[in-house]
């Protein structure tokens, strides 16, 4: 399979021209990140909060991964003669250069902290074709007729197949929470009016241009805001997303129109950068694995999850705590057959596509990856789904199941406080309707956000401990504090934020406890009890 970017909506081709450049794209690798000013004990100097509260959440250590690439390594490169450095990862631990002689690169090589010198893949570009005829949805045939609070318009079926509906309806709409969408553009979505209260309530938290070096992504393809719609849609009888009420960073990472930066190294830069602002979910639907003059070609041999730059920083972005849903690819009637690259990836949630019925769908590509697991890990409706973006329409791929469950999961999560993403991604698995044979078609198959939701997936500490109750959780602003321990002398309630500043503190002498925090920031905090021989803290999460 050729860089894909992973949908089919016929009639329309869409053009590519090619890279002319002489200039050529190197991979720096470094052997370290010795003499870095930066510190795993000052997180804060570049991460996010919300990218620490993550973590601490989670229970997961901040580590030399996450210090940023040695600043006198690149500066060095920097000044050698012919070369110009265009990013720099830190989970990978280099640069990408652009150099115009080989003299350049043989100077790069004589420097102690180089490890490595490769040159970068430039991708293949094959559209699919875009079918721009309007669909009116109030003559869809999947339009919702229930009395749920959300009528969700031509996205009915997609969106009650996973049972996210049910999460809706429970109020759990994805407020706090902030999902990563990396793809090729997003194309007028800043005025799609099925967006029109995502960008009215300031729930685009910001863009980035990986191809451009920019914030502009509004102009570029329209692939992305397509996927957007599919979570993010707020338009009753038109379409409801399964994210509605989420924040969303807009992220570019392929050029889908030329060759001039769309490198693999992009999408490792944006899945960082995901991390480092806080995103607790990421939606991808692209996918490698050969390249122009078959330069360092992504083989079938080399789909283990552990080789190609994107898996690896897929798997890294796991190991810090976020959920990475990847479109399997729409190989399934073609040569290449199989899911690519970054989709072999182990710790992620690599999704496949299935018809209105929940019969898979021919394009979805197959498993397993080279190593034996399978693959894909779950599907979603993507053959055909209902997506807008300048009018509303039918489209095929797996580039729409992907965002259409990466929303979902959103939800999910966000009713779980507390629970590691790979409980979460386990505990899918576990009640979908192929768990008892999961296979390299549709992997353990459809998964249903309701049952996870009642199951015993992710039970809350504090639910297990009956001196002390904190309710409701997650909380919108009043927030009810129990225990007989508040009846002792001397005893007091803290609230602290992740970064362990005390936000509130109160001495009490009764059992029963209000608290009003409406003016706390959206966010993870821990409410402490204490008296003379006691300290009991949990977890609340401001919504």
């Amino acid at each position: 399979m050729k860089k894909r970017i992973l949908f089919i909506i016929p009639f329309i081709a869409i053009l590519f021209c090619s890279d002319f450049l002489s200039a050529q794209k190197y991979w720096i690798l470094f052997k370290n990140k010795t003499g870095t000013p930066y510190s795993v004990s000052t997180p804060s100097a570049f991460l996010s909060a919300k990218s620490i509260a993550r973590r601490t959440n989670q229970g997961i250590a901040i580590n030399a991964s996450d210090l940023p690439v040695t600043p006198s390594y690149v500066a060095q490169i920097a000044a050698v003669p012919s070369v110009t450095v265009l990013y720099r990862s830190k989970w990978l631990n280099g640069v990408v250069i652009n150099v115009t002689n080989t003299v350049a690169l043989t100077t790069i090589n004589t420097f102690t902290f180089v490890q490595t010198t490769n040159r970068v893949n430039k991708y293949k570009l094959n559209f699919g074709e875009i079918n721009n005829t309007k669909i009116d949805p109030n003559s869809n045939g999947s339009r919702t007729q229930s009395v749920t609070p959300y009528n969700y318009g031509g996205g009915a079926n997609q969106a009650t197949m996973i049972g996210v509906d049910c999460l809706h309806n429970l109020g759990y709409r994805g407020q706090g929470m902030t999902i990563a969408i990396l793809d090729a553009g997003f194309y007028n979505a800043n005025i799609e009016s099925t967006l029109d209260s995502l960008f009215i309530q300031k729930r685009v938290l910001g863009c980035r241009d990986f191809v451009m070096g920019d914030t502009l992504v509004f102009e570029d393809d329209q692939h992305g805001a397509y996927c957007l719609s599919t979570m993010a849609a707020l338009s009753a009888g038109t379409l409801i997303g399964t994210a509605p009420k989420a924040s969303y960073w807009l992220l570019r990472t392929e050029d889908a129109n030329t060759e001039t930066i769309s490198e693999e190294y992009n999408w490792c830069r944006g899945i960082e950068f995901a991390d480092s602002v806080g995103a607790d979910v990421t939606s991808t639907s692209l996918g490698y694995n050969q390249f122009d003059g078959g330069l360092n070609d992504h083989t079938y041999a080399t789909l283990t999850g552990r080789i190609a730059p994107m898996s690896i920083a897929a798997n890294m972005a796991a190991r810090k705590g976020i959920i990475v849903l990847n479109a399997a690819g729409n190989e399934g009637q073609n040569t290449w057959h199989y899911i690519a690259v970054p989709a072999d990836a182990d710790s992620i949630i690599t999704v496949g596509s299935v018809g209105s019925t929940g019969t898979k769908s021919l394009f979805s590509s197959f498993g397993p990856t080279a190593d034996g697991r399978v693959k894909p890990d779950l599907v979603a409706q993507g053959g055909p789904a209902y997506v807008c973006n300048g009018g509303c329409i039918s489209g095929n791929g797996t580039s729409f199941a992907t965002p259409i469950l990466a929303g979902a999961v959103t939800c999910l999560l966000q009713s779980k406080p507390g629970v590691k993403n790979m409980q979460i991604i386990q505990g899918l698995k576990q009640y979908a309707n192929n768990s008892l044979s999961p296979n390299n078609s549709i992997g353990w198959g459809i998964p249903n956000m309701c049952t996870v939701y009642y199951s015993t997936i992710g039970i809350k500490e504090y639910e297990k401990n009956s001196e002390f109750s904190v309710y409701p959780n997650p909380n919108t602003g009043i927030l009810n504090i129990e225990s007989e321990m508040l009846n002792s002398k001397g005893s007091k309630i803290r609230i602290t934020n992740t970064l362990g500043q005390t936000i509130l503190e109160e001495s009490s002498t009764i059992q029963h406890l209000t608290l009003n925090i409406q003016h706390f920031p959206p966010g993870i905090y821990f409410v402490s009890i204490s008296s003379a021989d006691h300290n009991i803290t949990k977890k609340i999460v401001k919504q």
